[in-house]
């Protein structure tokens, strides 16, 4: 072998010594082996499903649950009592208070939960609102994310140090769709979403103001995640925006619940998920590595830094020197994700390849071998895509329903 290919051989397995360690931390060894059912009817699955994974609804006097609908043109919150599965039943506080604020929060700004939990009960008049006909039940576009939030996944993916980045989407409704796109390595992650009524400028700020809970699904097209990030500093977070801020991708649950003790209530959340009826993720929200608290001191520390890119443009994680008011912090998904790190194997098959068949010449090895476990992976049938049926749950905070379609 001449000098030239020593040298380009040991460049290259340098480079292997940063790559797969950036692989490694997203990795998860579990084989889905179901063939997915695409002749079953989304609409029929979606139904059923809600109707199997509604949860219970919580006493205004320990919980408030909010949805949010049109009506006359205006929207208007109402206080859910019930849930059948197929349509809220509960108090219009926005006709009680005679306030029609876009943010559930605005609808009771100023008033005590006990004087919340006064108005709910003193309601004659409830309303009955479809799911399909509920609005996200937050609204916004600019998010706070938080990745590998818990252990069993870190442990999976090889990686448990737990980063932050930003996703710019608008949200979505319970009742949701994607539109596939040739190409997307579409990927899950329940996650629970927290919300504050106003600004949060110190961690102290969160003894003595409301939290919003509520469950969303972080979709990702994994495929543009491994194109854009760096591979030298994953948790840096670039490529995470542009691969998770796709239309469609923040779906959020049919209601925002605000506990009267959040402490408590996040030790009760269990996170579920299901494709096709199949259940591939399960957590607990008690298991999170960095809990609530601790995510509030880390997020502020970031304030002002520019850390992040988005469209190739480097871009702050928040806007101000405060958490800004409904903007969803969303907290780190459970493992049983799609994504598959390339095994050892794979990547040394591929940096052999690489310099036996002269692409040093034309291709950066990074690339080549990225695009190499691309072409593997868009076989790899546990991937969503049209016709797949997606159910997101929390226990308390409802279900989402998401058709993958055309």
């Amino acid at each position: 072998m001449s000098k030239l290919m020593i040298c380009r051989a040991f460049s290259c397995l340098m480079v292997l010594v940063n790559i797969y360690p950036a692989f490694s931390m997203m990795s998860n060894p579990d084989v889905y082996k179901a063939q997915w059912q695409l002749a079953i009817l989304a609409d029929t699955i979606a139904e059923a499903d809600i109707r199997k994974n509604h949860k219970t609804i919580k006493e205004p006097e320990d919980a408030l649950t909010l949805s949010r609908y049109i009506k006359d043109g205006r929207v208007h919150t109402v206080a859910v009592l019930e849930d059948d599965g197929e349509r809220i039943i509960g108090i219009d506080l926005s006709e009680q208070l005679s306030r029609y604020d876009r943010n559930s929060f605005d609808v009771i700004k100023g008033l005590e939960f006990s004087t919340v939990v006064r108005y709910i009960r003193s309601g004659s008049d409830k309303v009955s609102i479809k799911y399909d006909e509920l609005l996200p039940c937050v609204e916004g576009k600019e998010h706070i994310a938080i990745g590998i939030n818990y252990a069993e996944h870190g442990k999976e993916t090889g990686q448990v140090k737990p980063f932050m980045f930003p996703k710019f989407v608008q949200t979505d409704p319970g009742i949701h769709k994607i539109d596939y796109q040739k190409g997307w390595l579409l990927d899950h992650e329940v996650e629970l979403g927290i919300v504050f009524p106003s600004a949060v400028c110190s961690s102290a700020d969160l003894g003595h103001m409301m939290i919003g809970f509520l469950v969303v699904n972080d979709f990702t097209d994994r495929a543009e995640l491994m194109r854009k990030m760096d591979s030298k500093n994953v948790t840096g977070g670039k490529g995470f925006p542009d691969a998770k801020s796709k239309v469609g991708f923040l779906p959020t649950g049919p209601y925002m619940v605000i506990p009267k003790d959040w402490r408590y209530f996040v030790t009760e959340l269990q996170l579920q998920l299901s494709v096709n009826g199949e259940i591939r993720q399960k957590g607990s929200a008690k298991d999170m590595v960095w809990n609530i608290d601790e995510i509030i001191r880390r997020t502020l520390l970031e304030r002002g830094k520019y850390d992040s890119y988005f469209q190739d443009k480097k871009v702050k994680l928040f806007e101000g020197d405060c958490i800004p008011p409904n903007s969803i912090i969303i907290t780190g998904t459970p493992s049983g994700v799609v994504f598959n790190a390339p095994t050892g194997s794979f990547i040394l098959s591929r940096v052999l390849k690489y310099l036996f068949t002269g692409k040093f010449f034309s291709k950066k090895m990074h690339s080549y071998i990225v695009e190499q476990y691309l072409k593997k992976d868009l076989k790899n049938p546990g991937y969503l895509k049209p016709g797949d049926h997606v159910v997101s749950s929390i226990n308390y905070l409802g279900t989402i329903a998401t058709c993958i379609g055309k």
